[in-house]
């Protein structure tokens, strides 16, 4: 295990800058360090240039001026005319694909490292994987969540800031099963390479029953007469539980949970700053985007039916993003839910349990059917969103500037594209963040269009 550590190290240093490993930072984010952020970037055609020039378009202005320009990447992005692969059976709800000018057009506009850790990144295979990393390191975009391999999938993202380095350590627990990475293994003395793919954060529903209903159900299940003498009972993927009361929980296997924050560590030991982010849409509900935790006319949603789900997050979310920050990471974002949630402050570090997304090109296409047959109904509040820019001071958060966008749904060439929200509608979505981040404490003041955290 050491070795493997002091190797991944070595390959860092070699691939940092002339100079930059001889430095010693002080691995906290330096006073003024400031990064944006944004939700899940589906973009199966190219963002369009601004009319103007990408500088002074309101959306590339905000990351272009932060030190760090982060987003979740889902989908692929290569040429798909000379790409040898094929899209995958299995996939994450789809098979989105882009060329490879969409990196080159991210990356002018701010974007400096994603995760590619969540249910999309093998939509085309291994071969997909791989080819649009490719594509992402030739437009300079750094990335952490996936790799040639589990080591790689786990390691930090680095990436050089104007107040130093900083790093990404990316999971998800919200993915295919044929997305996970391996590493090289061996069969009957013959060496198998590697497998590509995400660093995975396995996660499993666990139903507490009481004792009446534990035992019907085991008997139904085993076909038995008496109850079973077990206080587990797994039918399909979930896990049933004898307990006083019903409950809902996940629990997560804890040698991934080791390793992300192993992986948190490292990082915190290079860089100055380290952001930890998740791609989870497990809920406290029943399943995923479970159901809806607070009220809708609460939220300011214009009716019901605009509303989408607005979970709890899942029990095992805020104890892992605490321990994250227990373990060095500086920012939290949660990305998978297409809706905004809450923020939470921990620490002085920021929690953000979604920032739903930043392109989303689904406005004249509200019904989809998934790959599994599952269909799915896009409310209004899915083309509705935040870029939050953080900024530093005394290694904690000294502000948080909270920027409303909305998602173009019109049919012309900008659909799927973010753009400040009007006056009125900008307010809708502040009060909501608001509303969603007081049951973790915090206070999201209006000031002239933009929410505002002071810790």
């Amino acid at each position: 295990m050491r070795e493997s550590q002091d190797t991944r190290l070595l390959a860092i240093l070699i691939a940092l800058p002339l100079g930059l490993a001889a430095q010693s930072a002080p691995h906290r984010p330096a006073d003024g360090f400031s990064f944006a952020a944004a939700g899940d970037l589906i973009l199966p055609v190219p963002p369009p240039r601004s009319t103007t020039t990408t500088t002074t378009d309101p959306v590339s202005r905000l990351f272009l001026n932060a030190d760090l320009g982060f987003a979740n990447q889902e989908g692929a992005i290569f040429d798909l005319a000379t790409f040898q692969g094929w899209p995958e059976a299995e996939n994450g709800g789809g098979t989105p694909v882009s060329p490879p000018e969409v990196a080159a057009r991210l990356r002018e506009m701010g974007i400096t490292i994603v995760s590619k850790a969540n249910n999309h990144a093998t939509d085309w295979g291994a071969a997909g994987l791989l080819s649009t990393l490719q594509t992402l390191a030739k437009a300079g975009i750094a990335q952490a969540g996936s790799g040639p391999g589990l080591m790689e999938a786990r390691a930090p993202g680095y990436v050089q800031t104007p107040h130093g380095l900083a790093a990404l350590v990316s999971t998800a627990s919200t993915f295919p099963p044929m997305s996970v990475a391996a590493p090289a293994s061996e069969y009957r003395g013959t060496p198998a390479r590697p497998r590509p793919g995400i660093s995975a954060l396995r996660v499993r529903l666990v139903r507490g029953l009481p004792a009446d209903q534990f035992n019907a159900l085991g008997m139904a299940a085993g076909g038995g007469a008496y109850p079973i003498q077990t206080d587990d009972l797994r039918i399909g993927d979930t896990l049933f539980r004898k307990n006083g009361t019903p409950t809902l929980s996940w629990e997560v296997e804890p040698n991934d949970r080791a390793a992300v924050l192993d992986s948190i560590r490292e990082a915190q030991a290079n860089a100055q700053f380290v952001l930890f982010t998740i791609h989870a849409h497990q809920t406290a509900g029943d399943a995923d985007n479970g159901p809806a935790a607070y009220q809708p006319e609460v939220l300011h949603f214009a009716n019901e039916a605009a509303a989408p789900a607005d979970p709890r997050p899942a029990d095992f979310e805020p104890a892992l993003f605490h321990a994250a920050i227990d373990a060095g990471a500086d920012a939290v974002v949660r990305t998978g839910p297409h809706n905004l949630n809450g923020i939470e402050i921990y620490k002085g570090k920021p929690i953000f349990y979604s920032l739903g997304s930043l392109y989303f090109p689904f406005g004249q296409r509200r019904t989809f059917t998934t790959a599994a047959g599952e269909t799915i109904t896009m409310p209004d509040a899915y083309f509705e969103t935040i870029v939050p820019v953080t900024t530093y001071q005394g290694g904690k958060v000294s502000e948080i500037r909270l920027h409303p966008m909305v998602i173009d749904r019109t049919t012309g060439p900008t659909v799927g594209t973010p753009l400040p929200a009007p006056p009125d509608q900008a307010l809708r979505i502040l009060e909501r963040v608001r509303d969603l981040s007081r049951p973790f404490g915090t206070n999201v003041r209006i000031e002239q269009g933009v929410g505002v955290v002071r810790p």
